[in-house]
């Protein structure tokens, strides 16, 4: 029911004189310490490295030793929550100190309650609800890129790398650096010692790195950071302090390897014993090698042979009726670590809204295109296209920023065994290359940048059950943003463009797909034409608005032409739109009388096709914020008016929207406690009397400090007024053109729940369970045919007085007679209900036995079912998943960092 898709598209804003915003004004009375601070005119403060002349410190969490009082500390820390700019409650020391080899902090945390100090144990890179440490380091001193290295006082550490200016953190870098704490009579100790090679800086004599070092204290929900700004404003590296002092730095070319091996057991129930492929056993063990090597301080190539992606977690189970593709997460850890450097259109504060994301890592080793089906026989069909090898340089030269990703997937074959005996192979992917360029360049210390991106998929085309694929596809971009006015307003815009090639089959599909339908009977601006064998298309994005500040405003633009096509390396479901918005919020972030924040924001949004049909009008108004006894709150409502739709008939001619009337609430208790949780609930209802619910709610567990436990069940359903279910050509039906489009009234129901169990035994070996038991079904009733263009109009049939519908109990076919006597042919359709239902479940043991070197023991469990009957019995369901036929892989793979 697409009436129903929640897109909330714009940001959390207040709009101004609204009578809510006077009220709640009247709840602050502000209650901030009267030292706080103002950015204004605020010069970025700086700490100096000192250099190690003979032994450096040993990293044992006790600075106890005479070098660490050889550098003076950055001590000047200043609060961000709960009052932003106001004088820490605890005091924080940070001292630096390098050699040829490493990068040394000595971190001095004070706490007038060290029994107050949480500690959690958690596996890397998790975010702990304990006291933290961080650092992060601009070493590009590029303004926009930044490594983090961050501890609590239990040892656990996470690191990532920002970029784009902004402060979220791809946490699947996992650099090999070396950290011990301790907790004392004084608060706690974190002393770090971070290898240069980890690092990339310029070759200069002498650096100057940007540097900020942030600290939580959990208990008080309360954090600092050393350089300042507030939270009004925007930027993350370019608002960092400085660190000086770095003279000679090593130039080292860093080669550092990674080989694997891996052993793995699949075991099917209830597998065929005379499938020569599969008889419910199957063994396998392989290998392969991750390579990085540094070219220069800041020039690195990483490379992937024989890739092994055995321990990712499953995606999770969905169910999707539409004519659209589902997006899925990147979960591999080659293709995840950096993927930032190849987003497309990442302006000062994130992607800008409505830039086409030229790049989707998952096609790479995505799922071949062709299934091979033999009856009686038994086919061997890949689940996946194998990666060659694959390579990335990332880096930068000449003042711009860089990455280059290739890879190669092979031509994929189904091994097929007849019913007669015989055998034989089948092509079902060709062998395909993926390129991609990252460039970008940044302007003003950070306040003004453009980037470029390019991507081309190559495919060799040369067996003739895949010449129907495209041979070729290209797209290129170009991205820019600004910052003006004393950085409190940014322009940032997109421009980019595709080009596909192929023979003229392929072509028309392309024209012929859900992401533009060409074939649409009743516009005029777009065709069809069947000996074409190229397209091309372009698109644009913008966004210009006031970005910092109590009130926020700004307006949005973007447009993708018909011909816009980037899903052989991206995604980007729909094209052929027009949208433009505006937004208006106000914000408070001082704590008051009632609230610590609040928020309320309007939303004025509208679609179009390049025909000129309105596809939505939508109107948004939302509130939310956080409470004193720090619980948080969203409600936010939306009105989408009547409008049309060119994609409801899939093809067909264009229907109306209804109008829609949609509401969202959202309640999140206080994280800090050994029980937290959130609830929240959705209801939509159309003017045809269509409606959707959804609600659930999440529970987390902290029994010890070294467990994590959630839970998260969620119920959704919809009872669509009109959902396509098929079509079928008929010379009688003039109003339609030529084709009767058959649609339902369907009630769909999901429910699932989501379990995450998390343990640390130590900071180096962990455990983590997920597993996922599904429930959904769909009942189509009320079965009737779109009746006239431009309208919600249907006769339903077997109700008009003409028309027949019957369903055959043992073929499970519907025959629908339209006309009775007259000149219409009967229809067929088969029956479209089902229930479905799985279980999947993934456990993984992990132990980083050395310094970059992993263990890891994987169980994956899959069960799964489904039959025609839509009935929703859930205990019944939750019974029957148990007795479904199982698959369970077992994975034991190892790896060893090797330095040189």
């Amino acid at each position: 029911m697409s009436n129903f898709s929640q897109q909330l598209i714009l940001q959390k804003r207040r709009p101004t004189y609204a009578p809510v915003a006077l009220l709640v004004s009247l709840a602050f009375t502000s209650q901030v310490d009267a030292q706080r601070q103002t950015s204004e005119h605020r010069v970025p403060p700086t700490i100096e490295a000192v250099r190690v002349q003979l032994h450096p410190p040993d990293v044992n969490g006790v600075l106890d030793e005479a070098v660490w009082q050889t550098a003076a500390p950055a001590s000047d820390f200043i609060q961000t929550t709960p009052e932003d700019g106001s004088t820490p409650t605890e005091r924080t020391y940070v001292r630096v100190l390098y050699d040829t080899e490493a990068l040394y902090l000595g971190v001095r945390l004070f706490d007038s309650d060290p029994s107050g100090v949480v500690s959690r144990l958690n596996r890397r890179d998790a975010q702990p609800s304990a006291d933290r440490f961080w650092v992060t380091i601009d070493s590009y001193h590029d303004h926009r890129t930044s490594f983090q290295f961050g501890v609590n006082p239990s040892g656990a550490k996470w690191d990532g790398i920002t970029s784009n200016d902004n402060s979220n953190p791809d946490i699947s870098w996992d650099p090999v650096w070396s950290v011990a704490t301790s907790v004392d009579s004084l608060g706690w100790v974190a002393e770090m010692r971070i290898p240069l090679s980890q690092l990339r800086f310029s070759d200069e004599d002498e650096q100057l790195w940007g540097i900020n070092f942030s600290r939580d204290i959990f208990r008080k929900n309360e954090r600092v950071r050393w350089s300042w700004k507030p939270n009004t404003e925007q930027g993350y590296a370019s608002r960092f302090g400085h660190l000086q002092g770095l003279r000679d730095l090593s130039q080292p070319r860093r080669l550092e390897a990674l080989p694997y091996v891996v052993a793995k057991s699949d075991y099917t129930e209830g597998g065929d014993p005379a499938n020569p492929f599969n008889d419910g056993s199957i063994f396998d063990m392989t290998g392969g090698v991750d390579l990085k090597y540094g070219v220069s301080s800041d020039l690195t190539i990483d490379a992937t042979i024989n890739p092994d992606f055995g321990q990712v977690e499953a995606d999770p189970a969905v169910v999707n009726l539409t004519a659209f593709e589902t997006f899925f997460q990147e979960r591999r850890p080659f293709f995840v670590e950096g993927s930032n450097l190849f987003r497309f259109g990442a302006g000062s504060s994130g992607p800008i809204y409505g830039a086409p994301q030229l790049f989707y890592s998952r096609r790479v080793g995505r799922a071949p295109t062709r299934t091979v089906i033999e009856p009686g026989g038994y086919v061997d069909n890949p689940i996946s296209s194998r990666i060659l090898g694959a390579a990335k340089l990332s880096g930068q030269t000449g003042g711009w920023s860089m990455g280059v990703l290739n890879a190669v997937t092979a031509n994929e074959s189904a091994d097929i065994q007849r019913a007669d005996g015989s055998s034989l192979t089948e092509a079902v992917e060709p062998l395909t290359n993926y390129s991609v360029l990252s460039l970008r360049k940044d302007l003003r210390g950070g306040a003004s940048g453009i980037g470029m991106l390019g991507t081309s998929t190559i495919r060799r085309l040369n067996d003739p059950l895949l010449s129907n694929r495209r041979s070729a596809a290209y797209t290129g971009g170009v991205d820019l943003f600004h910052r003006f006015g004393q950085n409190e307003y940014a322009l940032e815009a997109t421009f980019s463009a595709s080009h596909i090639r192929g023979n003229s089959t392929a072509m028309t599909l392309a024209q012929l797909s859900s992401a533009r339908y060409y074939q649409r009977p009743d516009q005029d601006y777009v065709s069809v034409d069947s000996a074409a064998t190229s397209m091309t298309g372009f698109a644009t994005s913008m966004q210009l608005g006031k970005v910092a500040g109590d009130w926020i405003y700004g307006t949005d633009f973007y447009a993708y032409t018909p011909g816009f096509e980037v899903n052989d390396a991206g995604f980007q479901p729909q094209t052929d739109q027009i949208s433009h918005g505006l937004r208006l919020g106000r914000r408070w972030l001082d704590p008051g009388k009632v609230f610590r924040n609040f928020t309320v924001n309007a939303t004025w949004a509208q679609l179009w096709n390049f025909g000129g049909s309105p596809q939505s009008r939508r109107l948004f108004f939302g509130l939310g914020g956080q409470l004193l006894n720090y619980w948080s709150f969203e409600l936010n409502g939306n009105y989408h008016f009547k409008t049309q739709s060119d994609d409801a008939t899939r093809g067909g001619p264009s229907m109306e929207r209804p109008k829609v009337v949609s509401l969202n609430a959202v309640l999140v208790s206080d994280s800090r406690k050994p029980v937290s949780g959130a609830v929240f609930g959705w209801y939509a209802r159309n003017g045809e009397g269509g409606f959707g619910v959804n609600f659930g709610t999440q529970l987390d567990f902290r029994p010890t400090g070294a467990v994590t436990a959630s839970l998260m069940p969620s119920y959704n359903e919809t009872r669509a007024k009109g959902f396509y279910v098929t079509r079928r050509a008929d010379p009688t039906a003039v109003a339609t053109f030529g084709y009767r489009y058959i649609f339902n009234e369907l009630v769909q129901r999901n429910l699932s729940t989501t379990v995450r169990l998390d343990m640390a035994v130590t900071p180096d070996l962990s455990v983590q369970l997920y597993a996922q038991p599904f429930i959904a079904s769909a009942d189509y009733q009320a079965f009737k045919e779109f009746a006239e263009p431009s309208t919600f109009d249907f006769i339903r049939y077997g109700t008009d007085g003409t028309s027949t519908i019957t369903l055959d109990g043992e073929t499970n076919i519907y025959t629908v007679d339209t006309d009775g006597e007259g000149p219409a042919a009967p229809m067929t359709f088969s029956n479209p209900d089902f229930r479905v239902r799985s279980l999947l479940s993934n456990l993984v043991v992990r132990w980083e036995f050395s310094p970059g070197s992993t263990l890891f023991v994987v169980w994956n469990h899959g069960q799964s079912g489904y039959v025609s009957d839509p009935t929703f019995g859930v205990f019944d369901e939750l019974g029957n998943i148990f007795g479904d036929d199982q698959q369970n892989t077992f994975v034991v793979k190892m790896n060893y960092w090797v330095s040189m």
